[in-house]
């Protein structure tokens, strides 16, 4: 079963790519690898839910709460915001939390804007785009470690995503 409003694992990176267009694909042009192995490490390519309603974040990307009222305030004037609405549709201001459950776009919007922030280009690398996700978006405070984001990315087919594989 696949879950937050996505119909085929692909359209998880074809959401991330529309993304990054509009953001920015950052300095190694990886920032599409890296929202893709997120939401693979996060929720296993929609495929697995949280079941702690929104305490440990909402949607395929699973964004904590203060991080997206943090980085709605912090965009709210930015160009980036003007671009987003602008490219993709999505006005940052007029979105709410819980429409990340629903929204795939929204969620990997949110996910890359806090990549965004991040000073360190993206590695090139999967093994240290592990090591990036713990330390700049799982935290500390996560239970997720590197290991379990390279697991899950093999376990979601993360690698044949990327060759063109279909991805049900």
């Amino acid at each position: 079963m696949i879950l937050y409003g996505v119909l085929r694992k692909s359209d998880i990176k074809d959401y991330a790519f529309a993304v990054c267009a509009a953001i920015g694909h950052g300095r190694h042009g990886l920032a599409t690898e890296m929202l893709v192995e997120t939401c693979a490490a996060e929720t296993l390519l929609a495929t697995a839910k949280d079941r702690t309603l929104y305490y440990a974040g909402a949607g395929v990307a699973q964004v904590d709460e203060s991080t997206f009222d943090w980085l709605k305030d912090k965009y709210k004037s930015h160009r980036i915001a003007r671009d987003i609405k602008k490219k993709l549709g999505v006005d940052l201001m007029l979105v709410t939390y819980r429409e990340l459950d629903f929204s795939p776009l929204i969620s990997l919007i949110f996910a890359r804007l806090r990549y965004w922030t991040v000073p360190e280009a993206i590695p090139t690398t999967q093994e240290a785009r592990a090591e990036y996700w713990k330390k700049h978006y799982n935290t500390s405070k996560g239970k997720g470690s590197p290991e379990e984001y390279l697991e899950r990315c093999k376990a979601s087919g993360v690698d044949a995503l990327f060759k063109g594989e279909d991805q049900k």
